[in-house]
Parts: structure tokens; sequence; C-alpha cells
């Protein structure tokens, strides 16, 4: 296809409540969005969002290598996943960059070809991917700090039809988080998945302890319970812990996922295709991840509807109807560059028009 026009647009949304992470407390998402249209008119988006502690490169050096890639872009005929030398040199180490631009190239070929995104996605990852769901199911994100609003939280998940819930740990004490979890388990009953996230909060020492107190509240894991670079502590965890161990921040890069893999380091492992240079190559990752005996979740990077689409669309093409994935978005941001797929009954609908299924 070629490449008619180029535009790059800078984004800030401001979060509808602040997100406290183990990390800290942000109130607003800066990313950069990327358009692609051809000679005939028909546009593609992708969305570059790095984000603190996950491996990618900052928003400002996404923003220049974009605007340092439009006149390699501009009049190109490029496909996803072929470009020139120059293109592919200028990306290199920049996976939030590259999946601005793999995205906006997919988006472009799914619609020129008339079909959504996650089925050309899974048609180019041949047998790597399930039939292509039409609906996917996601997890609630819980995000009240007290036990008592919490348990409401809980209340409603359950009542609004989530097969999972999640709550952020290891930003108090391991004490108020089994209030927390305790919370949460009397709120959402017996048979729906809990699951935690600690964004590497912990030594070994402390996550194994911290797990042990965890146990009776029957979680389905706990993400990123020590930091990101102790793939030796994640294998450790793996092997003692009382709750199963899923990786987040040590997936976060490519590099990263192969080392974790090579270690059998983690039960679960929850890919962002935002860090990892986009949704094709999450795609392979996943594949690998699946053959070494690992379950795998699909979720977003808190971006703006255009990146959260793309993971919901791969999400969908992965083809995977009993995994629960990250991709409910909806209310994250007071406002948002484009209406975000919503949440009913558990599931998030894949749109069904060509693409992402989503104009600006």
């Amino acid at each position: 296809m070629n490449v008619a026009a180029v535009r790059v647009i800078p984004v800030r949304l401001r979060f509808a409540q602040p997100l406290r992470t183990a990390r800290g407390e942000f109130t607003e998402r800066a990313s950069v969005l990327l358009e692609l249209r051809d000679a005939a008119g028909a546009v593609g988006y992708g969305e570059a969002a790095p984000w603190p502690g996950f491996g990618t490169e900052s928003v400002e050096e996404v923003e220049a290598s974009l605007r340092a890639a439009e006149h390699l872009l501009l009049g190109a005929s490029l496909q996803p996943g072929k470009w020139p030398t120059a293109l592919a040199n200028l990306l290199a180490g920049r996976p939030a960059a590259r999946a601005a631009v793999q995205g906006a190239l997919l988006d472009l070929d799914a619609r020129r070809a008339g079909r959504t995104l996650s089925a050309h996605l899974a048609a180019s990852a041949g047998s790597t991917c399930g039939e292509p769901l039409s609906r996917v199911p996601v997890n609630a994100l819980l995000t009240a700090r007290d036990a008592g609003a919490l348990f409401r939280e809980a209340v409603f998940a359950r009542e609004a039809g989530y097969r999972a819930v999640k709550i952020k740990l290891g930003s108090d004490a391991v004490t108020s988080d089994v209030a927390r979890l305790r919370a949460v388990r009397e709120g959402i009953g017996p048979s729906i998945r809990l699951r935690g996230d600690a964004n590497g909060a912990w030594s070994v020492r402390d996550a194994l302890a911290a797990l042990e107190a965890f146990a009776p509240f029957d979680l389905e894991y706990v993400e990123q319970p020590v930091a990101a670079p102790d793939i030796d502590g994640m294998a450790e965890l793996r092997r003692q812990a009382a709750v199963p161990v899923a990786a987040d921040e040590s997936v976060a890069s490519e590099s990263g996922m192969l080392r974790l893999l090579a270690a059998g380091a983690a039960d679960v492992v929850v890919l962002k295709p935002a860090s990892l240079g986009g949704a094709g190559r999450a795609l392979e990752l996943a594949s690998l991840a699946r053959r070494a005996g690992m379950r795998v979740v699909f979720t977003h990077a808190f971006e703006s509807a255009v990146g959260a689409l793309h993971a919901l669309h791969c999400a969908a093409a992965w083809g995977d109807a009993e995994g629960v994935h990250g991709s409910a978005t909806a209310g994250l941001f007071e406002a948002d560059v484009a209406a975000p797929p919503g949440c009913h009954d558990g599931y998030v609908a894949v749109p069904v028009g060509p693409g992402l299924g989503v104009t600006l």
C-alpha cells in the first residue's frame, strides 16, 4: 500500500480517578497517535503508549521517532512487518513507536481488505490463533483503597457479570492487603476469579510471606510480585509460592519475555502489545508462552481508545474463549480521543467494521 499522508498526534488524557500503584499515583496519560492514509482516503491508526518501568522509550523519544519517520513513511509502499531498512533501523529499540507504526499499517491494511483487525491478525498468524472472538471476556479493575468501598465495588462487578476482578497490591502493609482481599472475595463470592497486581513491590522473601497470607482468598494469580529484572526471583516464587505468579513488567520487553520463558519463571504472562512492538509480535510471543505451559492474558497499557482497541483486537485474534483479558477501558479517562468499546455482562464486543472499527 502507498502512504499518501502521515499525521503525528500527541495526546494527553486525564484519568477519571487517579491510578494508584506500587510505583506511585498517576493522574494523566501521555501518548502519541499515528494516522496513515492512502491515496484512496483509507485511514489506519496506531498509538505509541510508553509507560514508566515497562522498558519502553519515553513519550518525548516516541514523538521524536515518529516525526523522524514521517518522511520515510510518506509516499512509501509498505506492508505490515515489511519495512525498508532505514525505517527498521530508526525504530530499533523503540518498541512503543514501532507499535504505533505497525498498528497503523495493520489497521490500514485490514480496512483495505474489508475485514476486522482481529480477523486480519488471526489470518496472518495462521494456526497460532484460534477462531477470532466476537466478544472478549474481561476483568474488572477495582480501584477503591479501603475495604468497605472495595466490597461495594466487588458486589457491583459481580452483579455486572464480570468473570474476574483485579486489585492493586503492595502499596500498603500486607495486613491491609489481606483486609482488602477479604472484602473483595466476600463481595464477589467463591466462583469469580480474583487477581492481584503488585507491580514489583516486594523482595522474594516478602513476596513469599505475602502470597502465603493471601492463599485463603483463592487468587487466580498475583502479577509481578518482585521487580521486573528479577527473573530468578520469579522462578523461585513459581516453585515455592502458595499462589500462582504472573509476569507483567518482566515481559514488557521482548528480551524480558524471552528470558522469562527460558527460565520457566511464571504460571501466566500478561502481554501488552503496546510495549512489545505491536499485536503481531505479541501474538508470536503468546504462542511461545503457550508452548512453555504458561497461560496468556492480553491487556492494555492505559492507552487511549485507539491503543485499547488494538489490544482488544489482539485478544480477540488469540481466540481463547475461556481466557479473561484486561481489555475493559471504558470510563478510564475524563475524555478520550474516541468512544472506547463498552463492557456488557463482563464482555467487550469487538467492533464489526473494517480494521479497528473507529475513526477519529
